[in-house]
Order: structure tokens, then sequence, then C-alpha cells
């Protein structure tokens, strides 16, 4: 394959525009914690502390940290939490392998699930749960839907053999899937109702293509590329009828998050990457580490300003996790390095 188009180039054509600067300073650490799985509503962040090995809450400033739960039967690799914040799903890594569990946080239950579920997703309303599921013996898989404790599951479409990524589509009672995300396998979203009917796909393949739904699910982000060689590797928009805009923003979709009202993209731009680097594969595969620069591009209008300025850069981040404080006042992300939690104000 040839190699992608520098993502560090990309970036520095970017900057020669010279857009505005709206920096109010450097990035701070709020928790001074390894975590993993930050995420934050009203006035309070949700994390696994990679430390103490239990899920903890804290102010958005850090401070006031108390536990959630903790004496878990293994360390987490992934923590999602349902939209209430009051249960979460925790894929913990134990002596026969990874295991999803369902935390009942109120009560401090925590229940196993099967072995053969994997790929989770809240519904909009964090009453049930998505998940593929693999059949151990014929590795055929299928989307299902389910009770979070794993009960009550009922079947909506055959997956094949194909490992899938799943999400809800936001303000509908659709759900969407698309094959995990690979630079060699062109691929596109599909959607169907959440009773199982209606199932589609919505856009043209990507090669490497991944998903984030706007919170309003007007729009979906998807970053990929129109060719096996992924040198027009991108950020691309498409709205619910399937209509693609190339955002002209070379990066990945874990470095990107969406404001509330779907208008703006918040995004840290890889630089520093080996030039032959094949995105998304290498970046994940071969443990590679970017210097990020960070932005925002207004979605209506394509344009692009910078959230700090070059002069006051002086940290070098490999972030991951992108969210913004609920007032949007900040950006959140987590550092692939350090494992720890940075904020920056807007």
């Amino acid at each position: 394959n040839n190699p992608v188009a520098d993502p560090g180039k990309k970036q520095f054509d970017q900057e020669k525009n010279d857009p505005p600067f709206i920096a109010q300073g450097m990035a701070e650490n709020p928790i001074n914690e390894d975590i993993l799985g930050a995420i934050a509503t009203n006035d309070t962040l949700y994390y696994y502390s990679l430390d103490d090995k239990a899920l903890k809450k804290a102010t958005l400033e850090g401070k006031n940290k108390s536990i959630l739960m903790s004496n878990l039967p293994g360390e987490a690799t992934r923590v999602l939490w349902s939209p209430k914040k009051t249960e979460a799903l925790l894929l913990l890594k134990q002596a026969t392998g990874n295991i999803w569990y369902y935390a009942e946080l109120s009560n401090k239950t925590l229940i196993p699930l099967k072995p053969e579920i994997g790929r989770l997703a809240w519904d909009n309303f964090g009453e049930k749960v998505l998940y593929q599921h693999t059949d151990p013996l014929t590795k055929k898989r299928s989307l299902n839907i389910a009770d979070p404790d794993g009960s009550n599951w009922k079947k909506l479409t055959d997956l094949g053999t194909n490992d899938f990524f799943l999400s809800s589509v936001p303000g509908s009672s659709l759900v969407s899937f698309w094959p995990r995300p690979s630079a060699e396998r062109s691929a596109t979203i599909e959607t169907m109702t959440i009773s199982g009917d209606g199932r589609k796909s919505l856009s043209s393949p990507l090669y490497g293509a991944d998903y984030l739904w706007s919170p309003t699910g007007e729009y979906a982000l998807v970053s990929g590329s129109t060719e096996e060689t992924g040198k027009d590797f991108s950020l691309r928009l498409i709205n619910s009828t399937g209509t693609t805009k190339n955002l002209e923003v070379p990066t990945l979709l874990s470095k990107t998050t969406w404001s509330k009202d779907g208008r703006t993209v918040y995004y840290a731009l890889p630089g520093g990457l080996p030039e032959n680097t094949l995105l998304p594969n290498d970046y994940f595969e071969k443990s590679l580490h970017s210097k990020d620069t960070f932005w925002k591009i207004d979605v209506p209008t394509g344009k692009k300003i910078r959230l700090i300025e070059l002069k006051d850069a002086t940290q070098t981040f490999d972030s991951s996790d992108l969210f913004l404080s609920p007032q949007e006042d900040a950006l959140y992300f987590t550092d692939r390095v350090t494992k720890r939690l940075y904020r920056i104000e807007l």
C-alpha cells in the first residue's frame, strides 16, 4: 500500500490559513489519576480510576472525589456509562478472558454477561442494551437487544462473520451498525428500527470507516478514505439521507466530539506520525503516538478555529475520548500516553 498523506503536513497546510485564535490557556489535569471512560453530566465527572481500580465521581474541577463501586473482579478495559449515569457496562480483564459486566451503582450490584456478548451500546433511554452475539461454534454474529443484565433478549438481524460496531441513533428509534474499521476494507453504516425492521445502508462505502452521531441524530461524522491507499483519509459529514460532505479534516473519530446542538465539532488534529502511516490501522495496531493540536469546525460553514495558540502549545498530547463540559465551556480529553484526563478552557 502507498502511504497516506502525512497528517503533520496537512496540519501545517491548515495553519497557513491563519484562522483566528480563541485560546484561554493551557490544558489542565483536574483528576491526577490514571483514568478510563471519563464523561461529564451536570456538575459531575464520572470515570474509572486505573489507580484505585474503581468507578468514581468528582466535580468538574476534580474535587470531592468519591467511589461509586470498587472491589471489581478484574481491571476495566472499557466503560460505558448509562445516559443517567446510575448504571455502567464494564469490560473486565480476567484470567479466562475479557468479560462484560452490568453494574447497578445505587445498590452496588455487579452481574456478569455471557462471554459471547460483545460490542455493547446503550439505547437512547438507558433502558436496553444493544450487543453483538458471536456463536462459539460457527463464529456467526448477530445484532441483539436486551435488558442491561442480559435478560429479555431479542435478535434483530444477522451480521455474518464480520465484527461490527453498534450505536443508537439519537432522537429516533433506530439502531446503527458498521464493520470494525479497517483500512483494508470498504464499508458503510446501516440502520434499522429497534424492533428489527427496515434494515438499509445509509451512505457510500469508505475504507476504514468509523461513525459518530450528532446529539440530535441529524448528522453523523465519519472518518475514512475513498481509496485503499488511505491518501484522502478525512472526516466527512453524512445526513440522515446519506448525503456526504468532506470536512477536509484528517483526523480519527476517536479525536472528535460534538456540541449539543450538532452545529460544531471539536477535534484534535494528529501530527508527528510517520510518513507511511496507514490510518486507522497503524495508529492503533502499532501503538503510534501523535502530537495533537486542538480545533473546532462550524459544521454549516466549514470554518475552522484553533483552540490553543501555537505559542501556548508547550505540552504534547495524544488525545482520545473527547467530550465537552455540560456548559460547553471546557473540552476534556484523555492522553493516550499518560492515561490522564486533561481540560482545556474554551
